[in-house]
């Protein structure tokens, strides 16, 4: 029997549905709980145990730990780390309003409102790598950052406590934040991108065993996708939760952060209280695709009078929203496919919008044949200009081109969808094992070379299906990281048996 078909006997979830839970319920939740939870939890004892192993290894160049500091910034505004925390001093902190994105000089967000056990305090909050950037930056000499009431910083120097002050020497409260868990990596073994050692126990194991590792790892993987979403709703609200996450899922791996951002500062209730086009020219400009000269660059009519209609739109709300130079979304499109540009990211967000009441159904009610549904909609979306043009100054195409592809719906499915229904619902376990697989991106390849090697027939067998891919890739997360060293530290070979003979780890 195939490892497929074993696992379909073997694996598949047919339980009763549960009770619907309202956007009011998901946002009192305690951390989500699942209705098949062994797997998830046997990989996860599993991971930590090896972590336990690990001996660490000390590097001439210690990898980068935390994100740059605009991707850091969108995970503090989306709530990925919270709304409670303690203090550097031990006071504790809680986020009553997260603020606003500063468009100019000064502090990160403006606006905001914390409790400092208990008191409430209005001002601003700046983010920052590290907490030394603060006199890096010459923010204690900069009168625009009086009115700070927070820092907030994931590093700090190892020996000598940094305080934040202001220009008039108050002393500005402090978070050091801990590293995301959903992010979180191994201790410090990273395996460079050849065949590693866990290739010789793993061509030993047999196709049931490791399809069994890569459901738990799968498994793992869709719950943390799932607590994230559940941080997020609790700190915004769901339907943005959902919305910025529907906004990553579109922006890919290399514009993943710029569709949240983007997300961020065009709130999806915003968007919704306004017509179709001052929506489009909001994203757009916001986005900062948006020009002046734009209209005057273009020959076709039809480029001419679309960029016209988003500027005359853009114009009167500018002032208002557009960021300063510095404080601009930086997009990627080297190496991207021309249907895939961020502009027709954005395009694809806009025409979703146009549809968010059929787009909200596909978590309001829970039942089989999500990935039909999902696609059915997307195959739907059409925009008079976008269904024709990659970019807005491209001519046109003779054929239309979708707006969302079958990877990307995928990938709506699997990152946002099921993550959020499976809890609810449990038979969408085994429609999300039935899930094909998406075109194979760098740190898949890199998996499948680390664990298979030159097997194709295993690469293949072990890659057809989504949750196979999300299993390798979690894999991966925990114990190949990015690539910096030998593999030679990294306990998971040896510790591949505890999971061949059934042995629970403690």
């Amino acid at each position: 029997m195939s490892a497929r078909k074993a696992n379909a006997s073997t694996h598949s979830i047919g339980e009763t549905k549960k009770s619907w839970v309202s956007e009011h319920d998901f946002d009192r939740l305690e951390p989500m709980t699942f209705p098949y939870p062994h797997a998830a939890e046997r990989y996860d004892t599993f991971r930590h145990h090896i972590w336990q192993q690990a001996v660490p290894t000390v590097h001439s160049q210690r990898p980068s730990s935390h994100p740059d500091e605009l991707k850091l910034q969108a995970c503090w505004f989306g709530g990925e780390y919270g709304r409670t925390f303690t203090g550097t001093e031990g006071e504790q902190i809680e986020i009553v309003q997260f603020g606003f994105w500063n468009r100019s000089s000064g502090p990160d967000f403006t606006h905001a409102a914390i409790l400092i056990d208990g008191i409430p305090h209005h001002g601003s909050i700046e983010i920052d790598p590290d907490a030394r950037d603060w006199e890096r930056h010459g923010h204690g000499e900069n009168p625009d950052f009086e009115d700070t009431i927070l820092h907030v910083f994931i590093d700090t120097a190892a020996r000598d406590r940094v305080y934040t002050r202001t220009v008039s020497h108050r002393l500005v409260p402090q978070i050091l934040l801990p590293q995301y868990q959903g992010s979180r990596g191994a201790p410090d073994f990273l395996p460079e991108a050849f065949p590693g050692r866990c290739l010789a126990p793993l061509s030993r194991m047999s196709e049931d065993e490791i399809e069994s590792l890569l459901i738990a790892a799968a498994q793992y993987r869709l719950r943390q996708k799932a607590e994230r979403l559940r941080v997020m709703a609790v700190a915004t609200s769901l339907r943005q939760a959902l919305y910025q996450a529907i906004a990553e899922a579109l922006g890919f791996g290399r514009n993943k952060t710029s569709m949240a951002i983007l997300a961020q500062r065009c709130p999806l209730e915003q968007l919704l209280a306004i017509d179709r086009t001052e929506r489009e020219a909001r994203l757009f400009g916001t986005a900062g695709f948006l020009d002046p000269a734009l209209a005057d660059s273009s020959d076709a009519a039809l480029s001419h009078d679309y960029q016209l209609s988003l500027w005359h739109s853009w114009w009167r709300i500018r002032d208002q929203i557009e960021p300063a130079s510095h404080r601009t979304i930086s997009w990627r499109s080297d190496g991207t496919r021309p249907h895939n540009h961020p502009q027709r990211r954005v395009a694809a967000l806009a025409c979703l919008l146009d549809r968010w009441g059929e787009v909200e159904n596909w978590w309001g009610k829970p039942t089989y044949g999500l990935g039909k549904i999902v696609n059915n909609c997307v195959q739907l979306l059409f925009h008079p200009y976008w269904s024709y043009h990659f970019t807005l100054l491209s001519k046109a195409s003779e054929k239309p081109i979708r707006l969302v592809g079958q990877d990307r719906a995928r990938d709506i499915l699997g990152n946002v969808i099921f993550p959020y229904t499976i809890d609810r619902y449990t038979a969408s376990w085994q429609e999300y094992e039935e899930l094909r697989s998406v075109d194979q991106n760098r740190k898949l390849r890199r998996a499948c070379l680390r664990l298979f090697g030159q097997d194709a027939a295993r690469k293949k067998l072990f890659t057809s299906y989504y949750y196979q891919q999300q299993g390798l890739l979690q894999i991966y997360q925990d114990f190949c990281l990015d690539d910096t060293s030998d593999c030679a530290s990294c306990p998971f070979p040896e510790q591949l048996l505890q999971w061949r003979t059934g042995v629970e780890t403690e």
